[in-house]
C-alpha cells in the first residue's frame, strides 16, 4: 500500500513573497513618480519674487530699474495702421531699464523670458510678432547692431550695443484681456534662477 501523496502547493502559496513585494512596490513606485513630477513642477514655477525697487535692484549681474508700462500704445512708426486685436483684449508695451558694469554680464542675461502676471496668478508671454510696437531691442541683453540700420527708422539709435556703466532700455509687447491691463505686473524669469523671478511693481 502506497503512502498518501503530499498535495502540491498552489501557485499563490509558492509566490506569496513576490506578491507581497508587488503589493508594496507598486503603490510606492506610483507615489515616488508623482512626488518627483510634483517636485519638478514646483521647482519650475516662478513663485519667489525679487522685487525691483525705485532706486534699482542688483540681480543676475545687472542693476534693474523700475519698468514703464503703456496700455494701448501707438505703433512705433507714424502712419502705420494698428492691426485688429481679438475682442476684449488690449496691447501692453513695457520698457525695461537696466545697466551692466561689465559687458560680459550680458551673456548671463540671455535666455530670459518676459511675462505679465495678473493678481490672480495668470501669466502672459511676450507677443513675438508685434514688430510695429517694438521700438527698442527685445530680450534682456539689448541691441547688437554695430551701426544703426536704416530700416529700423526712429528706433535705430536704440539698437546699438549696450555700454558698460550706462543704463539702456529693452521693450516687450503683450496682448492681454482689457479687464486686467491696468493691474498686470511685468516679470522676468530665467530657467537657471527658478523658482525666483524678477518682479516690477506698477
Amino acid at each position: 500500500m502506497r503512502g498518501a501523496r503530499r498535495a502540491r502547493r498552489g501557485w499563490f502559496r509558492k509566490n506569496t513573497a513576490a506578491l507581497a513585494t508587488l503589493v508594496v512596490a507598486i503603490p510606492l513606485a506610483g507615489w515616488w513618480t508623482t512626488r518627483s513630477d510634483h517636485k519638478s513642477w514646483y521647482n519650475d514655477e516662478p513663485r519667489d519674487p525679487v522685487t525691483v525697487s525705485a532706486g534699482g535692484t542688483s540681480y543676475n549681474g545687472a542693476t534693474w530699474y523700475a519698468a514703464n508700462v503703456e496700455e494701448s500704445p501707438q505703433p512705433s512708426e507714424k502712419g502705420l495702421e494698428q492691426d485688429a486685436l481679438p475682442e476684449g483684449t488690449t496691447r501692453v508695451r513695457v520698457y525695461f531699464r537696466l545697466q551692466v558694469d561689465n559687458l560680459s554680464a550680458l551673456e548671463g542675461l540671455g535666455g530670459c523670458r518676459v511675462h505679465l502676471r495678473a493678481p490672480d496668478g495668470r501669466i502672459w508671454d511676450e507677443d513675438a510678432i508685434a514688430d510695429d510696437y517694438q521700438d527698442r531691442p527685445t530680450g534682456c541683453s539689448g541691441g547688437s547692431d554695430d551701426k544703426p540700420s536704416s530700416w529700423r527708422g526712429t528706433a535705430a539709435p536704440y539698437y546699438l550695443k549696450p555700454v558698460a556703466g550706462k543704463p539702456f532700455e529693452t521693450v516687450a509687447v503683450f496682448v492681454v484681456p482689457s479687464s486686467v491691463a491696468g493691474s498686470v505686473q511685468p516679470t522676468i524669469t530665467w530657467a537657471t534662477r527658478l523658482p525666483q523671478y524678477l518682479a516690477f511693481p506698477r
